[in-house]
């Protein structure tokens, strides 16, 4: 007798408790819920721009890293097109096929590997 109620209890633990299916797939229904809320504000701005600028850019001086012998890199601004404008999208995820501003922003000044 006490083995069975001992067992029920142990089911009841274990129905109780959150075990890693569910912790993962809460994650991913917050994760989606986050980015189709993103979609959802950077369409809103596009179609209505009274709400926002949905698209925008980023000014940046392209700075060529170019290698040379003994590991050694030299940096030098392009000739050829010294100034970019890099499009980017006011949001957290890339929408609209450019990367947000906030990414493009701190990659700004990455040298461009040659």
């Amino acid at each position: 007798m006490m083995s069975q109620s001992s067992a029920a209890m142990n089911d009841e633990a274990k129905r109780v408790g959150v075990g890693p299916r569910q912790v993962l797939g809460g994650l991913l229904v917050a994760f989606v819920a986050v980015f189709v809320a993103d979609l959802g504000w950077y369409q809103c701005r596009k179609w209505s721009p009274k709400l926002g600028v949905a698209n925008g850019s980023v000014h940046r001086i392209r700075l060529l890293a170019i290698p040379g012998k003994g590991n050694k890199v030299e940096y030098e601004v392009d000739a050829v097109r010294p100034e970019e404008d890099v499009p980017c999208s006011h949001s957290l995820f890339p929408q609209g096929g450019n990367r947000p501003c906030w990414y493009v922003a701190k990659h700004a000044n990455d040298p461009i590997a040659m």
